[in-house]
């Protein structure tokens, strides 16, 4: 069964002296019965408790308890063992049952031979003493004896004796009428009081020893508790709480811890003193347990009827007191002395440099002079007086109309000339002048920055309430605000703070840095403490954490709410000690004795869980649950005792969270997961263990059952049938293919066989079709030229003959026109043979044919155009030269070297000169024109070469006919030359192969 503590309604808060904070616990709140019998801490750090309806564990937060154990009775009674080796009994009624505490587990011991506290011997009864206290009761007829590690001492009949390890035994001369007073120590030392006669005995191992000073332990009205597991001794005295510390030079050494008013009538039964967090543990008889948190945090208090305790500013007035503006002096336990100052502005108070004291009343200043022991006055009024400040050696006074608000910086302390007014619009909260002529001014409206010489307030920030303006010992200059959060200011420039976990710092009031490396700051939910060095840091980087801790009424302040805007707010006094405003009082503490409590990294436990709000259960290293679960509590067990919201947990799961998420501490320090789905998962924890942001690690293997349809072996089998289902598919359907595949194959291949001679007739078509294509341009292209100069010259002499009048040059015009006529007319009749140029592979004719008749037909064509440029054509030839050539190709070439000799041959000769060898037959037209460049010359030679004749016949740089004539000269077989020809002009050289190949390639291949 596990309860929880819901501190803020259900604990009862008891003042002490001292101002300690107590706090009750019984059957209303977490306990299962009021009777606490005994009290231990395990060596984990665990508390356990012995009541009379259950064993209880605590960890600072909840109480564990564990009442449903197979034993006859849960009236449990004190602890036997040692915590050191983790073995912690406890006996119910009559020792009916033995419990083991043993790895924070609660386990019966069920060995019948197991040993017994209460036991017949003889004649008499044996009980054994593990714990005293003034509630026990000891029997005449019972004989008791105290366990040790080196023997046992007895008591019987008003003696003791000591019996060794050798069952050796000794009789201790001295008397024992009370065993309530008896006690021992960690060196099994036996301490027995006597407060009549105010001695104290001491006996180790049967040696008395007999102290007869007048100490607390033999006081009459000192009362004693002892536990033996625990080792601890408590003397009650007056009210005050002691401790046992040890015995030095047989005096024994007594700690002072508490005053507890009215101690005796609580029915205290158990004590416990933890050192770790300096907690007492109080178990009473009837009314519970009292947990006490000692503290060193002191609030002032003037306790005076019908006056508040909420304070605001003070300045010191003495060492160790401090002064506010009613005239109340108060050290950290109370009110010293009332000066009455009368009621008074809480908000503003300062020394000036005489030593006076100056603090506000309505619209005055009021100055109290030191000399006359602060009982004379003096006032000064500003109306509309909001507040005044002193910095360094600067005075100033802020002041309104309600339109505007003005700060007036002054001369000096007098108050009378003003140097300077400032004039915004918001109004003037705090004033600070951190070098000799730089100031910071703090308003509703914004933060300003000026200069005194210069006399001007620039804003540096705006849209923030400024509430102080801070400079720490350590020269830092700090900005808080009322909503805004705090700032650094630094090289003129603001760095924001980050806040703490509930924001509580947003309104941040005042800060002090002490000589440890931390800045305390108050808010009005907690004193909080950071290390300096963390804040300084962040300014630099805002990404470097920074780590908080809170001080709350839960470490002994009687309020979390400080006090702030006043000015000054908080300070140091000369011996070291802190005061802070708050609404319960001025708080005093020295932080040298604040401590800061954090777990032990190593007692932090991960091994209990809860499943959908079933019994709590444990587990090891790994977690299992169910497929149906709705969600699991995973417990964080770590024995902490102080504030849980300083206690920073944080977890995630791999590979489902990407950063830590800090986990929220309620009531119980846990995990919970849901909605996961089956699978493996690793649940990472961490704990923050030192205020430098160290962490202890934990690690959760995490297993969640899947259902039988989401484990692999169902998927594996659901996997394999679909394959052997698909696999029987594709086969039925293969085969089924296959035949059909057969019957397709063999009309395909008939299809195949008609679309192979289809595709190759198309293929022919298509070729002739582009040969028929390129011969149609081809020819088009040859008549074209062929058929220009002559109608050139045709044209050109029906033009002269419009333009004559003679009848001899008319004649003459005539019958040039009507011999190129007549030449044009058998030119063209032979038109057929031209059609044949392009589209024939057949380069020779059937029958042998004289060249004479195809040089004399070019001779007669051009003969005329040729006149008329007074030139002419002569053709040599030494005897009658006759070739099978294709005449058409010849007679082309034979055109078109003429026609472009006849073009560029001005009174000059065309010679066409053709020779006959056994290899070839040389045609060569040779002209005395302007002939050809080098370049046209290197040009058309070069041509010759190519081997891609479809690039030959094309316009180039020098037009067709050329071209035309390579293009049939390789169609031939043969050889061109073009060169210059001597005086001038050019020779073209054509050498005509008889036999048909001469070791060439195929032009046409």
């Amino acid at each position: 069964m596990r309860i929880s503590i819901l501190i803020i309604f259900l604990l009862y808060f008891q003042k002490l002296y001292g101002q300690n904070v107590s706090s009750w616990y019984n059957t209303e709140n977490g306990l299962p019965q009021n009777s606490v019998k005994a009290i231990v801490k395990d060596k984990y750090g665990f508390i356990w408790l012995s009541t009379d309806n259950g064993i209880v564990q605590y960890d600072g937060s909840v109480f564990t308890i564990h009442n449903k154990l197979a034993v006859t009775n849960l009236h449990f009674e004190n602890f036997y063992g040692n915590v050191s080796n983790d073995s912690i009994i406890v006996y119910n009624n009559n020792d009916e049952n033995k419990i083991l505490i043993r790895k924070r587990k609660v386990q019966p011991i069920t060995k019948r031979t197991s040993t017994k506290t209460f036991t017949k011997e003889k004649f008499n009864f044996l009980k054994r003493i593990s714990k005293n206290s003034p509630e026990s009761k000891y029997g005449s007829n019972t004989k008791y004896y105290i366990k040790t590690s080196s023997g046992r001492y007895s008591f019987y009949n008003n003696r003791i004796i000591y019996t060794d390890e050798k069952n050796r035994q000794t009789k201790v001369p001295v008397v024992t009428t009370n065993l309530s007073n008896i006690f021992l120590n960690e060196e099994d030392t036996l301490f027995l009081t006597d407060s009549k006669k105010r001695k104290t005995y001491q006996i180790y191992k049967g040696k008395l020893t007999t102290l007869t000073r007048a100490t607390l332990f033999n006081d009459p009205e000192t009362k004693i508790y002892w536990q033996q597991i625990t080792g601890q001794t408590f003397i009650i005295n007056n009210n005050n709480i002691y401790l046992l510390q040890g015995n030095k030079n047989d005096d024994l050494q007594l700690k002072f811890l508490i005053t507890y008013k009215n101690f005796g009538n609580q029915f205290f039964n158990s004590m416990f003193y933890d050192k770790d967090f300096e907690r007492l543990y109080l178990g009473s008889v009837t009314k519970g347990l009292n947990i006490v948190q000692l503290n060193q945090f002191f609030t002032a208090q003037k306790k005076i009827h019908f006056v508040d305790e909420v304070s605001g500013s003070s300045i010191p007035f003495n060492k160790n007191t401090i002064i506010d503006p009613y005239g109340y002096e108060v050290n950290k336990h109370g009110l010293v002395k009332n000066h009455h100052f009368g009621i008074n502005d809480k908000h503003f108070m300062f020394y000036d440099d005489s030593g006076n004291i100056l603090y506000k009343n309505d619209d005055y200043v009021v100055r109290r002079y030191k000399s006359t022991q602060y009982t004379t006055t003096h006032s000064i009024h500003f109306p509309g007086l909001i507040g005044f400040f002193k910095s360094a050696d600067q005075f100033a006074v802020s002041a309104t109309d309600l339109t505007h608000s003005y700060l007036h910086l002054f001369e000096n302390e007098e108050l009378k000339t003003i140097n300077t007014t400032l004039e915004f619009t918001g109004f003037v909260n705090s004033f600070l002048q951190y070098s000799n002529d730089e100031f910071l001014i703090g308003c509703s409206d914004g933060l300003y920055s000026g200069r005194l010489k210069q006399k001007i307030a620039a804003q540096v920030a705006k849209e923030i309430n400024v509430k102080n303006i801070i400079r720490t010992s350590d020269g830092q200059i700090w900005i808080t605000t009322n909503k805004d959060g705090f700032f650094l200011f630094r090289d003129k420039k603001l760095f924001k703070m980050p806040l703490d976990q509930n924001s509580y710092l947003n309104s941040a009031h005042y800060i002090l840095g002490d000589t440890q490396g931390y800045y305390w700051i108050s808010s009005n939910n907690g004193l909080f403490r950071v290390a300096k060095k963390q804040l300084l840091k962040y300014s630099e980087n805002n990404k470097t954490p920074v780590f908080y801790y809170r001080f709350t009424k839960n470490d002994g302040l009687l309020t979390a709410e400080f006090n702030g805007g006043s000015m000054p707010d908080a300070y140091s006094l000369e011996n070291g000690e802190f005061v802070f405003p708050s609404m319960e009082g001025f708080v005093f503490f020295d932080p040298k004795n604040i401590k800061a409590y954090y777990p032990d990294k190593k007692s932090i436990y991960v091994e209990r869980v809860r499943i959908n709000d079933s019994d709590i259960a444990y587990f090891s290293k790994d977690l299992i649950l169910e497929n149906n679960y709705k969600h699991a509590d995973i417990f964080i067990d770590i024995p902490y005792y102080s504030n849980s919201y300083n206690l920073r947990v944080e977890a995630k799961i791999e590979g489902q969270d990407a950063d830590w998420r800090q986990i929220e501490i309620k009531n119980e320090r846990k995990y919970t997961i849901s909605n996961l789905k089956p699978g493996n998962y690793t649940l990472q924890l961490r704990v923050q263990v030192s205020p430098e942001g160290s962490y202890a690690y934990r690690t959760v293997k995490i297993k969640i059952k899947p259902l039988f349809y989401q484990t692999t072996a169902f998927k594996l089998a659901v996997t394999i049938l679909f394959l052997f289902i698909f696999i029987a598919i594709i086969y039925t359907r293969t085969k089924f293919l296959q035949i059909r595949n057969r019957l397709l194959k063999k009309k395909v291949s008939n299809i195949k066989i008609a679309l192979k001679e289809s595709t190759q007739h198309l293929e022919a078509v298509k070729n002739d079709m582009q040969k028929e294509s390129e011969y149609q341009k081809k020819l088009i292209e040859a008549i074209s030229h062929d058929i220009s100069t002559p109608v050139k010259f045709i044209a050109m002499m029906s033009q002269k003959l419009t333009d004559v009048r003679e009848a001899d040059l008319q004649k003459e015009y005539f019958d040039s026109i009507h011999q190129s006529s007549e030449e044009l007319y058998n030119f063209t009749m032979h038109l057929k043979e031209y059609s044949d140029l392009f589209g024939t592979y057949d380069v020779y004719e059937k029958d042998e044919y004289p060249i004479s008749e195809i040089l004399m037909a070019k001779q007669k064509l051009f003969n005329e155009v040729s006149k008329s440029q007074n030139s002419r054509i002569e053709v040599i030839e030494k005897s009658d030269i006759y070739c099978r050539f294709n005449k058409s190709i010849l007679s082309c070439i034979v055109h078109n070297l003429v026609d472009n000799a006849v073009k560029n041959t001005s009174e000059g000769i065309i010679y066409i000169i053709v020779e006959d060898n056994q290899e070839k037959i040389t045609l060569k037209i040779a002209d005395t024109g302007k002939g050809m460049s080098q370049e046209q010359l290197t040009y058309y030679n070069g041509l010759y070469q190519m081997s891609m004749n479809d690039d030959i016949i094309k316009f180039r740089n020098y037009g067709l006919g050329l071209h035309m004539v390579i293009y049939l000269v390789k169609k031939m077989y043969a050889d061109i030359l073009f060169s210059e020809n001597y005086p001038g002009g050019t020779a073209v050289e054509v050498n005509i192969y008889k036999n048909k190949m001469n070791g060439k390639t195929n032009f046409n291949s």
